[in-house]
């Protein structure tokens, strides 16, 4: 069986994705026997299966190993030590403030959440992470992977009853429950009524906590129970979030940023500029005319930028 295949190739240190010919491997790592992911892939949140669960990289002794594996100054990890609720911002802190490795080692206890990113980069993950992606992308097709910028991977450590608190994020996303159980509310992307223009808007300008809750809403989520071996889809910008059970969970987050958003995403920026000016501006997908509008002029702001440090990052004959 042919189809898409995710390669990442070290490039100034970045990882580039590329298309090339891949094989169904005989035991695959996820199965879709719903043929979920050609038809409902960016459309719709989906439930699938996988087999990693056994792969001792992801017990809890193995993650606190790679933890110390990475660069203190990397931005390579985040953790939130403390009680959240579902309204919470990302940068409330609810409690102690413990170290990385601390909150990982005692996670059980400590009311906290890690995510250990870009795992992909790492000698003792990345040939099985790239088999993974390999595996999503063969499943959903020309779809997803000519779209493809770059792919990535983030482990998620959450202690017993911890909540992850209601976000979008801009890249898509496939959610493996490796460990414990959770219920994980996805709630519908292209809903207006429910995630506004707006909060896209802010969100693309820089605000992460750009989604709002809204608890009468809750009822119109789709609520996935996800145990070991359960999987989930989230399309871009799909509002979601998590209640953990009585155990440490631990999640697999495979993403992947695609041309498509980078372009909405640059409307959404200029239609934030444009309504601090006291403008309603089109919202994308309305009307082709202004989006590509828009897409030339933020090309010409990007453009502008990059001149104009150009020319003040060059010393003058003062200075010489």
């Amino acid at each position: 069986m042919n189809g898409f295949s995710v390669s990442l190739v070290m490039t100034n240190n970045r990882e580039a994705v590329s298309e090339s010919n891949w094989r169904q491997p005989e035991i695959p790592l996820v199965t879709d026997p719903g043929h979920e992911f050609a038809g409902n892939y960016n459309k719709a949140s989906f439930a699938f299966n996988h087999r990693l669960s056994s792969n001792p990289l992801f017990q809890l002794p193995n993650l606190v190993k790679f933890s110390r594996r990475l660069p203190a100054d990397g931005g390579l990890a985040y953790w939130s030590n403390g009680a959240a609720k579902v309204d919470d911002r990302w940068d409330k802190s609810g409690g102690p403030r413990y170290s990385l490795q601390d909150s990982l080692a005692n996670i059980a206890d400590n009311n906290s959440l890690v995510m250990l990113k870009r795992i992909e980069l790492d000698p003792e993950y990345a040939s099985y992470v790239r088999q993974l992606m390999d595996s999503v992308v063969g499943l959903t097709g020309p779809a997803l992977g000519r779209d493809i910028i770059i792919g990535r991977a983030t482990l998620l450590i959450a202690s017993p009853q911890r909540l992850t608190s209601y976000h979008i994020d801009s890249d898509t996303n496939f959610l493996f429950q490796l460990q414990g159980n959770k219920k994980f509310s996805v709630f519908d992307q292209t809903d207006r009524t429910l995630l506004t223009d707006q909060e896209l808007e802010r969100y693309y300008a820089g605000d992460l906590n750009g989604a709002q809750f809204n608890e009468s809403r809750q009822k119109d989520a789709r609520v996935y129970d996800l145990s070991a071996g359960a999987a989930v889809h989230v399309p871009c910008m799909a509002p979601h979030w998590a209640q953990n059970a009585d155990s440490v969970s631990v999640a697999l987050s495979i993403n992947f940023d695609l041309h498509s958003v980078v372009r909405l995403a640059r409307i959404y920026k200029l239609n934030h500029r444009l309504r601090n000016f006291g403008l309603n501006p089109t919202p994308p997908g309305m009307s082709w005319w202004r989006d590509q509008l828009k897409l030339a002029a933020a090309a010409s702001l990007v453009a502008m930028r990059r001149m104009l440090h150009g020319r003040l990052g060059t010393p003058s004959a003062s200075m010489n």
